[in-house]
This record gives structure tokens, sequence and C-alpha cells, in this order.
């Protein structure tokens, strides 16, 4: 069996068909190949952020977040810091905790830790298949943020 190419709808492959710019050798104009972009991954959606301010007795106030995470009053969490971040976790005995009215209490030991002060915002990131909270003062999302562009830099061999 022979194969038929329909000029009209394959594009002359040599780019040359002596009729012209953009013709075919049909007559037909010759239309660009389209690159196939493949769609990014979808969003983890296990991720729920807010970025919110710390108010001067430590409350975050970010109703979505502490939802997601299905954390109630009284809940209790843990502090784990790591480079200027910290990983919250509910724990009987921790420092941090839930309000009455659903908000972020930062122990003041956290706050410290963290050098967050009234009026400082705060990237929050629930890990909602984990149950974990991670708290970045906005300078450490600014660093991760710069490492980003810089690692882009240097592959484009720029400065």
């Amino acid at each position: 069996m022979r194969n038929h190419v329909i000029a009209a709808l394959a594009p002359d492959a040599t780019g040359s068909s002596g009729r012209g710019k953009g013709i075919g050798p049909s007559g037909h104009a010759v239309l660009p190949l389209i690159a196939v972009v493949y769609p990014h991954p979808p969003r983890d959606e296990r991720w729920v952020y807010g970025i919110r301010r710390v108010d001067r007795n430590g409350r975050v106030i970010d109703k979505a977040v502490i939802a997601a995470l299905g954390w109630h009053p009284g809940t209790r969490l843990h502090a784990t810091t790591h480079e200027g971040t910290v990983r919250l976790t509910v724990c009987q005995t921790g420092k941090n905790r839930i309000t009455n009215d659903r908000d972020l209490r930062l122990a003041a030991r956290t706050r410290r830790t963290l050098s967050i002060t009234a009026g400082d915002q705060v990237l929050l990131a629930a890990d909602t298949q984990r149950a974990a909270l991670l708290l970045l003062p906005l300078r450490a999302v600014d660093r991760l943020i710069g490492d980003v562009v810089d690692e882009h830099r240097a592959e484009a061999g720029q400065s």
C-alpha cells in the first residue's frame, strides 16, 4: 500500500517549494509547525498556604490553614526549628497552641528562636498529609527564592 501525503495538511519539510516563502508545493500557504508543550504537573493539593502577620502576642490568624490541618482549639504544638524555619506538629506537651478563636499562638521561645517580632510576616505552609505546619519568616522565603534565582543565573552563564 502506498502512503499519500496531502500537501495542504503537511508542511513542506524542506522549507523551499520554489513558489515563494510560505507556499507549499500545492500552492497553498504552509503553516508553521507547532511545538507540543507538555503541561506542568498538577499542584500538589496536600499543601495549603497563607501569608500573615504575627501580632504582639504571637498570634497568627489564618483560619483556612488551621482548618486544613484539622487542628481544634486547645491543640498543643511542638516546634522543631531548622535554618530559620519552624515545623509545628501536634504534641500534648507543646508550648505553641491553637487558641479558642482557632488562631495559632506562637510561644515566646519559638518567636525568639526565629527572631520574629510583632508585625513580621510569615509564610504558613500546611502539609495536610503529615498534619504539620511549616512556618517561614519572609526573610527565609527571600533566601530560598534568591537561591533559585542564583541557580538559574548560573545555569544561563550570567552573574
